[in-house]
């Protein structure tokens, strides 16, 4: 398939997000440890939305998650979330949580579901990534009694006390919200007061977002294509951009670690030299720059376009090798700082709560293998 995109445009896209994030957003980050205040986030939103970089329901949306059927397009959304993610993460998952209701609206082609409210999308079910009932759902097998079970009761628990949770930007008032109706995955938007939602206080990382549990049920009138194949599809793919957001967001968190880490390596002297010429030093940096060139190359080849339901297998493999890389990284950038980089006054341990709290979301590595290998039993 060819581009409508060209390469150029695409330099000259990410060249704009650039120079937002290191000249507007980085001027709103007062301090690396600090999370951004909630009047500052809502500015930046709204000027990431005029830029063009937060899509607008409408009919000709332009930004984040358009343009998935350009074989450049998903990587120019995952590369726009690594750029905003290498100044703030918080801010990049709040663009992302914006833009998802729209692409979503889009593809259910109901539109109207946006009006009035502000609405964010959930995709995590009470069992991870239920066991093996999803892959086998996403590849079309057929299904027994007991993953058709697992699925409804993975999206929509019927025990009182389970929860599903939303990590999105405070203030949203609706979710759009998937369930399986025994054929299909289907969605529901409802308001968020009738899902008793729950604050359940700061998260591991993050800090910009908000972390709500939400109680279940499906009333509301069902959304999306009376086709059960077209339904899989779509929720393949929401699980897709939603694995190069968590990817892509991780990918740029590091990038900012690594380079505080070789500035701190530069600056500290110890022994009359700056200790990046000490043999430990070396391996930290050395290690957290081979993280980032290894999963910028597995975001690369998750983000080809065009974005297609067949590639989860695929997908789910390299977020299961790029979220322990990231980690691993973030730990070895904040550990060049030695002692003091365990203290929120530096920073690192900011960027390493956020790539831990990025890799739980979605869906664990060990959840993610064992779907990737009941995916390749079943295909």
């Amino acid at each position: 398939m060819e581009s409508l995109l060209e390469k150029e445009d695409l330099t000259i896209v990410l060249g704009e997000v650039r120079r937002f994030a290191r000249g507007v957003v980085a001027a709103n980050v007062e301090r690396p440890e600090h999370a951004l205040p909630r009047p500052s986030l809502d500015l930046l939103v709204a000027e990431a939305t005029e830029a063009g970089f937060i899509p607008e329901a409408g009919e000709e949306p332009t930004g984040l998650w358009v343009d998935l059927d350009d074989p450049l397009g998903p990587t120019l959304s995952a590369r726009t979330l690594e750029t905003l993610a290498s100044v703030n993460p918080g801010i990049a998952w709040t663009c992302h949580m914006r833009a998802m209701p729209v692409w979503l609206a889009q593809r259910l082609d109901a539109p109207e579901v946006l009006e009035g409210q502000e609405t964010a999308v959930t995709l995590q079910g009470y069992y991870g990534l239920g066991r093996a009932a999803l892959p086998r759902y996403l590849a079309g097998s057929e299904l027994g009694h007991d993953d058709r079970a697992m699925l409804n009761d993975w999206l929509l628990p019927a025990q009182h006390d389970a929860r599903r949770v939303v990590h999105a930007p405070a203030g949203f008032e609706a979710v759009l919200s998937p369930y399986f109706d025994g054929e299909a995955v289907r969605w529901v938007r409802q308001p968020i007061d009738a899902l008793d939602p729950l604050p359940i206080g700061p998260t591991l990382g993050l800090d910009e977002v908000d972390a709500i549990a939400l109680a279940s049920n499906d009333a509301g009138t069902p959304l999306g294509p009376d086709d059960p194949e077209e339904a899989r599809k779509i929720f393949a793919e929401a699980l897709l951009i939603q694995s190069l957001a968590l990817v892509a967001v991780g990918l740029g968190c590091l990038r900012h670690a690594s380079e505080l880490a070789r500035e701190q390596a530069k600056t500290r002297i110890q022994g009359g030299r700056s200790i990046e010429h000490h043999p430990a030093v070396q391996s930290l940096l050395g290690s957290a720059r081979t993280a980032v060139v290894v999963v910028d190359a597995l975001l690369g080849g998750m983000a080809e376009g065009p974005l297609r339901a067949n590639r989860i297998g695929d997908v789910f493999a390299a977020r299961a090798e790029a979220h322990p890389l990231l980690c691993r990284g973030a730990t070895d950038a904040l550990q060049v700082f030695g002692g003091s980089g365990y203290m929120q006054d530096v920073g690192m341990e900011k960027a390493l709560r956020d790539s831990q709290q990025l890799r739980l979301m979605g869906g664990t590595p060990g959840e993610l293998e064992r779907f990737v290998a009941e995916w390749e039993r079943v295909r």
